[in-house]
């Protein structure tokens, strides 16, 4: 018998479609049925394992941290919270590096422990590519906390939902049934477009649109467009909440332990001696290549760096080498100064 509309049995009707099943041996289902949390590697569609890994780090001895009262003036680097000076080699071998590409590049570092943040041209808007599942996924995250989204949810992939780019859900047969929670697990693992698109119209696009406004994000997404633009100082702002909220909760954790097993990490990439340590949420299309998350080196801080090239990624690995080496120099300042 053929399942009709959202392919979703309940009460009654589950019960017999599960008598039916058992009784035939072997289900034939027209889609494939994932399990909750499902994990896969790349290029497979269902090997997964029910052992999430442990968070990574813990926020004990930090600080609520925010950036909203965090200043800048326009095309010069800005230290907030601190009598800390960037020495002017490290500050030099950093601008050269920006300007041997030629390219905007605009970065926001925030320390978490002692709020000391410091950034060029934060306020530049930037396509954001993929880097706005990183504030959907917060957004995401709190609906699940007040219980308007479930990670039991179950969503049909249908045809509509099909774009180009990172991602393996483009490639299932329309009709599939996929729980938010492996929607969600896809979206930040491999940075899934189809998945981000599948749970912004299981929310609709209100509520995340609110949550854009909040964070003073400049654009926000529509029924034709998910995509937006957004600056360094939001993108900053997301990874506070992110950093506020991951021992919060269940759902917080579980944001963070996606955050910290997904692929495509230029942080680890640019910093291999803090692998695996970096939690992340990269992005890029044809006009920006960007990297935004948290570093667990020296100093545990945000870092967000966003530039206008288009897929090239070498100046994000360069530029994220000298914010940390302007973070260790900051580390030994902190060390030494006078009580």
């Amino acid at each position: 018998m053929p399942l009709s509309g959202k392919r979703i049995c309940t009460g009654t009707a589950a019960l017999l479609c599960l008598l039916f099943l058992v009784s035939c041996g072997e289900p034939a289902l027209p889609y494939e049925a994932f399990p909750v949390g499902s994990r896969f590697e790349r290029g497979e569609r269902s090997a997964w394992s029910p052992v999430l890994s442990p968070v990574v780090e813990e926020t004990t001895g930090y600080l609520y941290i925010d950036n909203l009262d965090d200043t800048f003036v326009d095309g010069e680097v800005t230290v907030n919270h601190s009598d800390y000076e960037i020495p002017p080699q490290l500050l030099a071998r950093l601008l050269d590096t920006m300007a041997e590409y030629s390219f905007k590049t605009s970065f926001y570092v925030i320390d978490l422990e002692t709020r000391m943040s410091f950034g060029l041209d934060v306020d530049h808007a930037f396509s954001a590519a993929s880097t706005v599942k990183a504030p959907f996924s917060v957004f995401l995250t709190r609906e699940q906390e007040k219980g308007t989204v479930t990670l039991g949810d179950l969503l049909e992939y249908q045809e509509r939902f099909k774009v180009d780019g990172s991602g393996d859900t483009k490639n299932s047969i329309p009709g599939t049934l996929f729980t938010l929670k492996a929607l969600f697990y896809r979206m930040l693992y491999n940075s899934d477009n189809v998945a981000y698109l599948m749970l912004v119209d299981h929310t609709g696009e209100e509520g995340f649109n609110e949550y854009l406004a909040e964070i003073e994000c400049p654009d926000h997404v529509t029924r034709l467009n998910h995509w937006i633009n957004i600056t360094p100082r939001n993108l900053a702002r997301v990874w506070c909440d992110i950093w506020n909220m991951k021992d919060r909760s269940e759902y917080g954790k579980l944001l963070w332990e996606y955050l910290t097993t997904n692929q495509y990490n230029d942080l680890e990439v640019a910093l291999p001696e803090y692998a695996p340590n970096c939690a992340h949420k990269s992005g890029w299309n044809t006009r920006g290549y960007h990297e935004s998350g948290v570093v667990f080196g020296v100093r545990t801080y945000i870092c967000v760096v966003m530039t206008e090239t288009g897929y090239r990624n070498d100046c994000i690995y360069q530029t994220i080498r000298n914010l940390d080496n302007i973070m260790k120099d900051y580390d030994i300042w902190l060390k030494n100064r006078p009580a």
